[in-house]
């Protein structure tokens, strides 16, 4: 292992993780971010919004609401610059992040269970609104039996330890204090292994995808466009370069599966749902290392809000 490890960006965030107490039997599914998203992405917006019936994307506050902000990603048109001036939109700022589940689970009345999301750069400072969201989409019901929870506490635990208490109750909030990931050191070889399905266009051709570094130049386009406006401040890295690296045949043997399926949009739009692992050589690719490392805590695709394309890195040797 290369003990040089570098970063080339400083995009703090921080990981919570929100305890509920079931007050119904409530009933989870194995990846349940989706479902989360959506109670919560409800309970967020009927706090935020003010202009009830008006399209986010014709608001003149859309730059100013919580929900707009956190689940959106509208992009103010002064801090457009590099690779997000031509982009109204960039990756909302706060992505589920649960643990998935071999199979569906039901939690009884009366106990307990989590629920875990991370907030990217300036997005902690709106924690306060994802609390009160949370706890209105406790009232709210999940599911289709609208089954209810109450949120008993609120822990910061990432993305480096120790944890602290955030909330607890009705007793007050503390801030969060998101931080920038610790890149180590360089491996030569890693296990890529999805957490969660990863989803691509119904019509995309796989040896492409992964072995032309589709992947990877998603990875480093989503952290890239999260850079500027949750950092403050443009990123400086050589994009050339690290699509040239992206292109190299450093993928080896794996097991990808690709099962059809729809997304979760209204429209139904067809898609392919990746799952599986497979090896990546970095001996020839280190500058790509701290990007992939990174995307373990943010995601891949433009579902990653929602808890799909979540991965972790195995390091080999």
């Amino acid at each position: 292992m290369n003990n040089t490890g570098s970063s080339p960006f400083a995009l703090p965030l921080a990981t919570y993780r929100f305890t509920c107490r079931a007050e119904d039997t409530v009933s989870l599914p194995a990846l349940a971010d989706p479902l989360w998203r959506s109670v919560f992405g409800l309970a967020l917006k009927r706090s935020s919004c003010i202009r009830e019936g008006e399209k986010c994307r014709a608001c003149s506050l859309r730059f100013d609401c919580d929900y707009a902000f956190l689940l959106m990603g509208f992009n103010r048109p002064h801090t457009r610059h590099g690779i997000t001036r031509h982009m109204h939109t960039v990756p909302p700022p706060l992505i589920f992040r649960c643990r998935v589940q071999d199979h569906a689970s039901r939690v009884p009345p009366a106990s307990t269970f989590a629920v875990c999301l991370a907030l990217v750069g300036t997005a902690n400072e709106r924690l306060p609104a994802v609390i009160r969201a949370m706890e209105d989409a406790g009232r709210l019901g999940l599911g289709r039996k609208r089954a209810r929870f109450s949120l008993a506490e609120v822990v910061q635990d990432g993305p480096q330890p120790p944890e602290r208490l955030v909330a607890h109750g009705r007793h007050g909030m503390a801030p969060g204090l998101p931080a920038q990931v610790t890149i180590p050191g360089t491996p030569r070889t890693i296990r890529f292994l999805f957490l969660s399905p990863y989803l691509l266009p119904s019509d995309t051709d796989l040896d492409q995808g992964f072995g032309g570094g589709r992947l990877v130049m998603q990875i480093i386009r989503r952290i890239s466009a999260m850079h500027e406006p949750y950092a403050g401040h443009p990123l400086d890295a050589d994009f050339r370069r690290l699509k040239e690296l992206a292109a190299m045949p450093f993928f080896l043997d794996g097991d990808i599966r690709a099962e059809p399926g729809y997304s979760y949009h209204a429209n139904r739009k067809r898609f392919l749902a990746i799952r599986g692992d497979f090896l990546m050589r970095l001996a020839d690719c280190a500058p790509l290392w701290p990007w992939l490392y990174l995307g373990q805590w943010l995601g891949v695709g433009k579902q990653a809000g929602k808890g799909f394309g979540r991965y972790h890195l195995q390091v080999v040797e």
